[in-house]
């Protein structure tokens, strides 16, 4: 899956060619309403999503620091960035990947926050299938770049989804797919949760022909 967003991260490694951000919606108080049957937010169908099974951070002003693994994504303009790597099995060979980044604002979280603060804009790239990130990454060891170039910049904000790629799972499956997500104008970080009011980036499932924004 190609990766770009964020958070970016998907996820290059799963997707044919690199192509500009799918969709951007709005973010709505009752999208946040949990199902009575399975407590899972709506668009994080429940045993249908991947959460980040690695995150950590690297450093272009300290190249050969290992920061380890985090629960947070943390951004600095031109230093910090932060790669998130999704495990995904190889009984999802034939589904569709879709990689999300979910960005509530501050008063519909419940169990996680973030600072932001900047223009807004991240940049990210993937990393070649199956290059998994460890607790001795570091931005002089990182994975290497998959084939194609890293995404378009993207401008994100609070109180959006942003659909990043849509894209089969096979070429990832069984192993992991991992990028890097990337600023050049802004602070940012964020504990990501999935729990009621979900932030951070995602990989959800689907099977057939994939659905169009901004349903996706």
């Amino acid at each position: 899956m190609r990766y770009t967003v964020f958070v970016p991260f998907l996820l290059s490694s799963v997707i044919a060619a690199p192509y500009e951000l799918i969709s951007k919606r709005e973010l709505k108080d009752g999208e946040w309403g949990h199902s009575k049957k399975t407590g899972c937010p709506a668009y994080l169908k429940e045993g249908q999503f991947e959460y980040p099974h690695y995150i950590t951070q690297i450093s272009a002003k300290q190249p050969n620091r290992a920061f380890g693994p985090s629960y947070e994504g943390i951004f600095t303009p031109n230093d910090i960035s932060t790669i998130f790597s999704f495990d995904i099995p190889a009984s999802r060979a034939d589904a569709n990947c879709t990689l999300e980044f979910l960005f509530p604002s501050r008063d519909q979280l419940k169990t996680s926050s973030f600072k932001y603060e900047g223009g807004g804009t991240f940049l990210f790239t993937g990393f070649n299938p199956g290059s998994c990130p460890g607790p001795k990454t570091t931005f002089n060891n990182q994975p290497a770049p998959g084939p194609f170039p890293p995404f378009p910049p993207i401008h994100m904000e609070p109180g959006y989804a942003y659909t990043i790629d849509i894209g089969p799972c096979f070429v990832s499956a069984g192993t992991c797919a991992a990028g890097v997500t990337s600023t050049n104008d802004t602070h940012f970080s964020f504990f990501q949760d999935y729990n009621n009011c979900p932030i951070g980036i995602y990989t959800a499932y689907s099977y057939g022909l994939p659905c169009k924004p901004p349903f996706c």
